[in-house]
């Protein structure tokens, strides 16, 4: 199947999975892991911001980049066996306006492709339950 047709076959899943949240609210999803291909997971990592900071493992997006389809591979196989782990996460701090400082938590780049996956598909079920005029804290894709 061509990376064109699964994606659009992903979109209409997609767009399932929002309709079902918007008619019943109260809907339970089981799981939502079958949704993580690994062509959704290219998708997700063309979406990442390519200058980000790198990771605890000093990785940037343009070096994960290399072998992009063999690294894709392994990360979807570590998740469908359940055997991915999330690394740990490189702290910074950054100077505020009084002074202090804030921690800022950086995730490697092969984790940011599967926080964005995730959040994608989380905010499908999610978005039916805020107001047309309610923008907080909402991610854009």
């Amino acid at each position: 199947m061509d990376l064109l047709r699964e994606i659009k076959q992903r979109q209409t899943q997609f767009s399932c999975i929002a309709q079902k949240a918007k008619e019943n609210p109260e809907e339970v999803f089981t799981s939502l892991a079958h949704h993580l291909t690994e062509e959704y997971l290219i998708a997700s990592f063309s979406k990442l911001r390519k200058s980000a900071a790198s990771g605890i493992d000093k990785e940037s997006v343009h070096e994960y980049a290399i072998n992009l389809s063999i690294r894709i591979e392994d990360l979807y196989n570590r998740l469908y066996s359940q055997k991915y782990k999330a690394p740990h996460i490189r702290r910074a701090w950054i100077d505020k306006g009084d002074g202090k400082q804030r921690s800022l938590g950086i995730s490697t780049t092969e984790d940011k492709i599967v926080q964005r996956a995730v959040a994608d598909i989380l905010n499908l079920i999610y978005e039916q339950d805020f107001y047309d005029f309610s923008y907080g804290f909402r991610l854009s894709t």
